[in-house]
């Protein structure tokens, strides 16, 4: 797996913090499931390189 780009950490941790308050807030398991889910796109769209602006690659 590559390293998180700037960008995938910031979006990460956002996704990770609301899933858990959401999840506390509202006791449904279908909300930290679509955190969880949401998360792990995140991992495979910074895998791929598409978090980044294509005019950013180097």
């Amino acid at each position: 797996m590559k390293p998180l780009s700037k960008k995938a950490k910031i979006a990460v941790a956002w996704t990770t913090l609301m899933t858990v308050v959401g999840t506390a807030i509202l006791h449904q398991w279908q909300f930290f499931a679509l955190g969880l889910a949401s998360v792990v796109m995140l991992l495979v769209a910074n895998h791929f390189d598409l978090l980044d602006p294509p005019n950013n690659k180097k």
